[in-house]
């Protein structure tokens, strides 16, 4: 890593600030602005101070594992933030873009961001980004579903979940003697070749499946030394009688409310898209007991899931409350010039824009 990023900074000619918020303060903007809304300061609530504190003690660590980037123009009453943490060993997921509505502080703030992702360090250190985004947000699909088309499935990924919530208390006790379930440790060559075919190799690499850390060890070092836990439990599950891969987990824990929906403990069901509903229904309750304890001291008390429509209205009918829809955009280290072009590019119509109504 490179020497330490000043407060102010001008990032590629955009002045943009890092770090220079406390976390009250950027959770008050949140709040004030409207990001944190009735309903979701109602959802956050039971956890807020624990998130908050989780925050405090991760921004501005050696290793950032938690930062941010602001635009504050106070004269003007204009303010936009993004905040960026380190979800896996070589990955970093950008999340939490909040401004007045300004669409022109929104693009510099996300500049600035992948600018510091690619030029502060190294590919020892980061080789991808990802971002999650509704659906139905207009500007967000317009910007990363074009990104997606331009850097092509070898650099970038944008796929669909549906993200649900699965209680712990309505889990319960499934034997079953219909599949081989083990625990992934390092690289396992039928689950890269599993996970590959039902959602791409950028996918497969940005989660870093391929890497023989597939449990998360060396960035959960990083988290210890400020008292909190981050792990990784992957489990490969097989159909006795075909003996093939039909469905893998990718559970992940993280301290709580580094996401506001609580991505970074999610779990991923991937399940072979050809399974039909019948044998969806008998594996999705082994697949939950499977993972439960995995989850036992998870402050939420559900398991934040991941996965495909078929299999969501499945754990749907078996109890699982449905949350929303999401869309996650990832770019690797190889495609991160183009990503910052193509933002830069929407960038400079607003300014063209707001140059040709000055004149």
């Amino acid at each position: 890593m490179t020497s330490s990023t000043p407060k102010s900074q001008s990032f590629n000619g955009y002045d943009i600030h890092f770090n220079q918020n406390t976390v009250a303060d950027l959770f008050q903007k949140y709040e004030d602005i409207g990001f944190i809304y009735p309903a979701k300061k109602e959802f956050l609530a039971p956890h807020f101070q624990q998130i908050k504190s989780n925050w405090e003690k991760l921004q501005g660590t050696s290793e950032d594992l938690l930062w941010m980037m602001t635009n504050d123009q106070k004269k003007e009453k204009h303010f936009a933030s993004i905040s960026v943490w380190k979800s896996s060993n070589y990955g970093l997921l950008a999340q939490h873009l909040v401004s007045d509505g300004n669409p022109f502080l929104s693009l510099k703030v996300m500049l600035a961001a992948q600018y510091r992702a690619e030029h502060h360090y190294d590919e020892s250190q980061v080789r991808s980004s990802q971002n999650w985004f509704r659906p139905d947000n207009r500007y967000a699909f317009r910007i990363f579903a074009s990104m997606f088309e331009k850097l092509g499935n070898e650099k970038a990924s944008l796929l669909r979940f549906e993200y649900l919530h699965q209680s712990l208390d309505k889990i319960g006790e499934k034997k079953q003697n219909q599949f081989e379930i083990n625990e992934v440790t390092g690289i396992d060559t039928e689950l890269i070749s599993f996970v590959k075919k039902q959602y791409g190799n950028v996918f497969v690499r940005a989660e870093e499946l391929d890497q023989e850390d597939v449990q998360l060890r060396k960035i959960a070092a990083d988290f210890k030394k400020y008292g909190m836990d981050r792990s990784r439990k992957v489990l490969k599950i097989k159909d006795k009688e075909s003996k093939k891969v039909i469905a893998c987990i990718i559970a992940n824990r993280a301290p709580i409310g580094l996401n506001f929906s609580f991505f970074e403990n999610r779990a991923y069901y991937i399940l072979d898209e050809n399974l039909s509903k019948i044998q969806r229904t008998k594996l999705l309750p082994v697949m939950n007991q499977q993972i439960k304890t995995y989850y036992a001291d998870f402050e939420f008390q559900k398991i934040p899931i991941a996965t495909d429509g078929q299999t969501a209205e499945v754990l749907q009918e078996q109890g699982a409350h449905f949350f929303k829809t999401y869309m996650q955009s990832i770019w690797m280290r190889e495609g991160f010039a183009q990503w910052y072009e193509h933002i830069e590019s929407f960038l400079q119509r607003i300014e063209r824009r707001m140059s040709q109504k000055a004149a």
